[in-house]
């Protein structure tokens, strides 16, 4: 069975429902550490974005399996698409958290654009 995280896009965000701050991951290996970190920590409306805009809904981890990552959080595609629009007051309020000033002027065109933002939001 395929993996849903080679459909992923990366970079890309995680957006937490209790907290302002995005969590930037630049490749599957980041998810992988992400979720084992996170894993009993994920709630209903977590998601991860990619740089195309896919959405994937971040659920708990399923029951006990035979495979090694059986306790890994699963994500869900969702069929609506992240919209730069959408995305712009994740990235105003994951700024405002990171103490930067002038967030008011803060804009782009597309989701790869907003990620890459965040990118150097962090650095």
């Amino acid at each position: 069975m395929k993996s849903i995280i080679n459909d992923i896009h990366w970079p890309a965000i995680i957006k937490l429902v209790n907290s302002d701050e995005l969590l930037l991951l630049e490749s599957p290996r980041d998810w992988l550490e992400i979720a084992c970190l996170y894993q009993h920590s994920f709630q209903e409306g977590d998601c991860l974005a990619d740089s195309d805009g896919q959405q994937y809904r971040i659920s708990a981890p399923e029951a006990q399996q035979d495979s090694p990552v059986a306790h890994l959080p699963n994500l869900s595609p969702q069929s609506f698409p992240l919209t730069p629009l959408e995305l712009l007051p994740w990235v105003k309020a994951h700024a405002l958290a990171a103490g930067q000033c002038c967030i008011a002027k803060l804009g782009f065109t597309t989701v790869a654009q907003g990620i890459e933002l965040v990118r150097s939001l962090d650095s």
